[in-house]
């Protein structure tokens, strides 16, 4: 379940939930800039959402915090603000949305899109980080085998995969043990 902190005052704050319920959301609130500050820095938290009429608070100044804390953060602008702020906000990485249920879901639904596609990467990242451990491995065990043995390539390369062959291991696991052995 996703944590979100609605920073708005206290029947504001309860319209909020209404709008983004039922959505799988536990909700925590904040009715001060301090207390705002505290929770982001305390609470794992997956969205805060920021009301921009937060009597005497800069919600703008929340909202920059925690985006800044690396949370995504959406604040809420009345209509006649929402041209000039918006555009302010975004450099900041600071999602705006108006003070209505589709303008929320739009944008928490743009949000969570941007996620899933940062997730997508850092698996794609993360897979081919691994290819290329890998790779410097097996290079490795052949710059080895060609140094110490007097092998080409093409040899190092047959003599990786015959030992990882007889030894019933991994060509990884034959070239870390040729790599130990030779170094």
């Amino acid at each position: 379940m996703e944590t979100v902190l609605v920073v708005a005052e206290r029947t504001r704050g309860d319209e909020i939930k209404k709008l983004l319920y039922p959505g799988g959301y536990a909700f925590i609130r904040a009715e001060s800039e301090r207390e705002a500050r505290m929770k982001i820095l305390d609470y794992q938290l997956s969205l805060v959402i920021v009301d921009a009429m937060l009597p005497g608070s800069s919600a703008k100044d929340i909202s920059i915090f925690a985006a800044s804390q690396e949370v995504d953060t959406i604040l809420l602008l009345p209509e006649e603000l929402f041209g000039h702020v918006a555009g302010m906000m975004m450099k900041y990485g600071v999602y705006t949305a108006l003070f209505s249920r589709d303008s929320i879901i739009a944008v928490s639904s743009a949000i969570s899109v941007a996620r899933e596609k940062i997730r997508s990467a850092e698996e794609k990242n993360r897979k081919l980080l691994m290819r290329l451990r890998n790779e410097k491995l097996l290079t490795e065990a052949k710059c080895l085998l060609a140094g110490k043995k007097g092998m080409n390539e093409a040899e190092a390369h047959i003599y990786i995969e015959k030992k990882a062959m007889n030894c019933r291991i991994s060509l990884l696991d034959a070239a870390m043990s040729i790599v130990r052995e030779l170094s």
